[in-house]
């Protein structure tokens, strides 16, 4: 990765996506937190999660090389959840 990225979050759209890494970098899509949009998500083969049914939070902690990610809807569901490890150090590289 030439700038060391390795997820991204964005918020813009009211409803929860997670996308299949592209080039090694995860992509989450995180927006209905004040105001949902059903029906909004459009599952393609990229789609690796999507939730608009409800509104929603991702809980993310960071320990040593490793992220923790749990999405969690208004109602105290799970709709997602993980770990992303730091490919980076793993592959013996430190990134910029």
């Amino acid at each position: 990765m030439k700038y060391g990225v390795h997820v991204v979050f964005s918020g813009h759209e009211h409803f929860y996506e997670r996308i299949k890494p592209q080039q090694g970098i995860y992509y989450f899509v995180s927006g209905a937190g004040g105001k949902l949009r059903k029906g909004d998500v459009r599952v393609s083969s990229l789609t690796e999660k999507g939730f608009d049914k409800d509104m929603h939070f991702i809980l993310i902690e960071i320990v040593k090389d490793e992220l923790h990610f749990q999405t969690i809807s208004r109602t105290g569901e799970t709709i997602d959840s993980g770990v992303l490890s730091n490919q980076t150090r793993k592959n013996g590289k430190t990134g910029n």
